[in-house]
């Protein structure tokens, strides 16, 4: 009996079935794959966590001379709050992680800090967002300096 009253209400609300956790925006304990442009250019993975932190990483070919590849891994909070579109959900995020670019020549490595902050949008009954952030970041090795990354990119959600 309790089944049949949740499928009728489920139609009742005008809910569709793809995925139904998509469906809702229910974006916790989902893993979302894509790709990415800028640094890097390549994949990019994120898994919420609960409905407000998650984990973010890409990896990819690096667009900074001297520089073969990048990867990173962040840890983000959102705020889906703050931008209220009339369709999906736009969180605001914001967070911290790490970065490591390879580097050519016999020139060495570098390691350092980011800091993203972003936008991201959640189509309803589509299991697909879109992003934008830019990510202040400080390199500490070889040598210290600061400087700013950035990307766009797509994820699908499974």
């Amino acid at each position: 009996m309790a089944v049949s009253v949740l499928c009728v209400h489920a139609q009742d609300n005008g809910q569709t079935n793809f995925p139904p956790a998509v469906a809702t925006q229910d974006y916790v304990n989902k893993f979302g794959v894509g790709a990415e442009v800028a640094a890097p250019i390549g994949v990019n993975a994120k898994y919420f966590l609960d409905d407000r932190f998650a984990l973010d990483a890409a990896a990819g070919w690096s667009p900074y001379p001297h520089s073969t590849g990048e990867i990173h891994a962040d840890f983000l909070v959102h705020d889906f709050d703050l931008l209220k579109p009339s369709e999906g959900k736009m969180p605001v995020y914001f967070g911290g992680g790490i970065l490591g670019r390879l580097r050519d020549d016999g020139r060495s490595n570098e390691a350092g800090f980011r800091f993203p902050v972003g936008v991201s949008y959640m189509f309803d009954n589509a299991p697909v967002d879109v992003f934008a952030e830019v990510a202040p970041e400080v390199i500490f090795a070889p040598f210290a300096r600061g400087g700013i990354d950035g990307g766009v990119g797509f994820r699908v959600w499974f």
